[in-house]
Order: C-alpha cells, then structure tokens, then sequence
C-alpha cells in the first residue's frame, strides 16, 4: 500500500466522493454568481473591493463584499480549488460529535471571522493603502489554519507543536513565498500595483490555526463522581 500524498495527509487521505463538500459548493455557487452578475451588468468586482480607502469613506459593506469578489475568472478559480480542497476535512471536523449549534453556523462563521481577521491583518499592514483587495482567499486560510490542528484523519486535534501542524504551517508558509516571488516581485519591480494580498492570507491563516479549535464539538464532560463511581 503506498503512502498517503502530502495533499491526502493535509486533507484527511481518501474518503467517499462527495463526503463533506456541500458547503463549499455551496460558496463556491455563489462566488460563481457574484462573478456572473458583475459580468453581466458590467460593474465589474472594484466596487466589491476592500481597502482603507473605502472604509474612509464610509463604505463598510466591503468588509463583506470583498470576500465573495474575484479579479478575474483564474482568480476565480483557484480560490474555488483551494476551498473545494480544504472544506471536506473542515466539515467533518465540525460534524463528528454532538455540538450546541448547526454545523453549517460554525462553518459560516469560521469563514466570515477568518476573512474579517485577514481583513484586518491586511488593513493593519497597509494603512495608506489605496490598491483595493478582493477575494476569498483570506477567509480560505482560516480553514487551511483549522486543518493544521487535524490529525491526518480529521477526527482528533493536533497540538500546535506537533509535527503535523508544524508540517502544514512550513507548507502555507512556502505556498505564500513561492507565489509573492511569482506575482509580486514582477509587478513591484515593473511600478505596477496588486498581486497577491499575502498579509490578508496570514491573517485567515492564524485565525484558523489558534482559535478555529474552537468552532469543533466538544466532549461531553465526564459525569460526575460519586462514592460508588460515576452517577447516572
């Protein structure tokens, strides 16, 4: 039997077809439409676009907007790769025990408190920034911190030092360098402004990564010990 690949070992290994996408489906739906309708009405995606700038002027909606906005049809998708890639294991981390709310409530707000946090991280770094961003893929990274703290299974948690964890943040970190290298070097050596939004990346990422264990069932607590053991 050959060993797992390293995608397989991030993602959980081979599961049924289908087990745990839903969600990002459903996501990646609507990203598809967002990006249908600002084609046919030809408002394009700026509008939807975060930066200081925007959020001067009062129009605090793009602190949403931009996490369902994409720069283009290749942007589009590989955000949508990247999430159809990490949802499955999410998903069955967030449903493998009794919980006190919906899993689909845990895996939204994952997604929108990981894209606020890549969000801020990206406005914290860029105060004067007036290159707006847009995408996903902040938000995406929370999932990907999340699955750092997965065993290769998906059904326990990982500690923040194991050799797991370690070995995922290593792969985010070199995944981000390899593409800052790719798109940014070449634009920024050109005069040109965009590419990609590295620190809004980190931010999703270490969201994920520190407090995404939060958003997974808990155990039961033990019951509670009597003389004669355990009560009833």
């Amino acid at each position: 039997m050959s060993p797992p690949s390293p995608l397989q070992r991030v993602t959980g290994g081979r599961r049924r077809r289908g087990d745990g996408a839903w969600p990002g489906l459903l996501l990646a739906a609507l990203f598809a439409a967002v990006a249908g309708w600002q084609i046919q009405t030809g408002a394009g995606p700026i509008p939807w676009a975060l930066s200081a700038q925007t959020l001067a002027e009062g129009r605090y909606d793009t602190l949403l907007t931009h996490m369902v906005s994409h720069a283009g049809l290749l942007h589009l998708g590989f955000n949508t790769l990247a999430l159809l890639s990490l949802s499955p294991p999410v998903v069955r981390a967030l449903r493998r025990g009794p919980a006190r709310s919906p899993m689909i409530l845990r895996y939204a707000g994952l997604f929108l408190l990981g894209g606020l946090c890549a969000a801020g991280l990206f406005l914290a770094l860029n105060p004067g920034e007036t290159t707006p961003m847009l995408g996903a893929s902040g938000a995406i990274c929370a999932f990907w911190g999340l699955v750092a703290r997965l065993d290769p299974g998906g059904d326990g948690d990982a500690a923040l030092w194991s050799r797991h964890a370690r070995g995922v943040i290593q792969g985010f970190a070199l995944s981000n360098l390899i593409l800052a290298l790719l798109i940014n070097a070449p634009i920024a050596a050109s005069g040109g402004a965009g590419g990609i939004a590295w620190e809004a990346h980190l931010g999703g990422f270490l969201f994920g990564l520190l407090l995404g264990p939060l958003f997974l069932p808990r155990p039961p607590p033990p019951p509670p010990m009597g003389p004669w053991g355990p009560r009833g």
